[in-house]
């Protein structure tokens, strides 16, 4: 049997289920799992899912204290994957934490129908689940539809929802007065807010107004952009949803920045996020996730393609490979 046909058919038994029932529950640090890819297909169409390395992944994040994970989002390259390979990942996560840390499964479209239908496919093959929905893309739904979109998405499935707001991905951004009237909603307990609140402007104030008129007991806000988990908890924020909490000394980090404002050591917390800068700008230098599959030595799907591949790439991967030798050493076996 091909590892292809092993990976495929992965051992991992339905266990144990831990998901977010509440926003008191949703805080801390999750990792944005990154889905990685078998070397098994050179056109880059069909390459199966490498579980055994998402294994050793899922095991480094739990042992570094994460709080949860969230599979088979945008990090996890939901846009590229199978329908089949989004429920199956899915499942093998869940069965594979067995409990250990809950689960946030990536959902959702630009279409509230395709939304509903994989969030119900969800808890058909995979049960009862808290559910990180993308906002609107490239069609620009008013706030009205918006609105309307995730009080159906609730209504029609039940489920926990974490709302995700990125315009800078979406171009459609949810506006202060719009998330205060969906954090009423009982289903929706969560927002990632991937927006610039760190620096003065529209963006910052708006965040400030969501998190000083919501009741905290109705939706937990926590930061989407890895430069500003100190920002989001200095504004009252409560964690983090990261891309490169990927990296278990990342992710690491990210738990200490929260210990160390928690214990009132703010300078402490500040210096630790100016740190991890390097870190998370090798982890943003090309479109995400790009290099995370480069922290990971994995292939992507078409049409993203290796950091090196691209326009300046070399030095890119160049810089990528000596922060693992420097800074996230825990990734050097997954370079031979």
């Amino acid at each position: 049997m091909s590892q292809a046909d092993q990976n495929q058919n992965h051992p991992a038994q339905r266990g144990k289920r831990k998901s977010l029932s509440s926003a008191k529950e949703f805080s801390g640090v999750f990792p944005a799992l990154f889905t990685p890819l078998l070397d098994d297909d050179a056109s880059r169409l069909r390459n199966g899912i490498d579980y055994a390395k998402a294994k050793i992944i899922i095991d480094d994040l739990v042992a570094a204290g994460v709080d949860g994970l969230v599979p088979v989002g945008t990090t996890g390259q939901s846009p590229t994957v199978s329908h089949k390979q989004h429920i199956d990942f899915l499942k093998f996560t869940l069965d594979y934490v067995d409990g250990r840390v809950p689960i946030i499964a990536g959902a959702g479209s630009n279409c509230t129908r395709e939304t509903v239908d994989m969030i119900q496919a969800i808890q058909r093959d995979a049960g009862e689940l808290a559910c990180l929905c993308v906002t609107g893309y490239y069609n620009n739904p008013p706030q009205e539809g918006l609105v309307r979109h995730y009080e159906t998405v609730a209504r029609e499935t039940g489920a926990k929802v974490v709302i995700y707001n990125v315009p800078g991905r979406t171009s459609s951004y949810l506006e202060p007065d719009t998330l205060v009237h969906l954090s009423r909603n009982d289903h929706i307990i969560g927002l990632k807010q991937s927006v610039d609140f760190r620096n003065p402007g529209k963006h910052r104030e708006d965040t400030q107004s969501v998190l000083q008129r919501i009741l905290p007991d109705d939706m937990s806000v926590v930061s989407g952009e890895d430069d500003s988990l100190f920002a989001i908890l200095e504004m009252g924020g409560r964690g983090i949803i990261s891309a490169s909490g990927n990296i278990p000394e990342a992710a690491r980090a990210f738990r200490n920045i929260i210990k160390a404002y928690r214990d009132g050591d703010r300078k402490g917390a500040e210096a630790m996020q100016a740190a991890l800068d390097p870190l998370v700008k090798a982890v943003f230098c090309r479109k995400n996730p790009i290099p995370l599959a480069t922290f990971f030595n994995s292939p992507l799907y078409l049409p993203l393609v290796p950091v090196r591949e691209t326009k300046g790439g070399e030095e890119a991967h160049a810089r990528i490979m000596e922060l693992i030798s420097t800074t996230a050493p825990s990734l050097k076996k997954y370079h031979g």
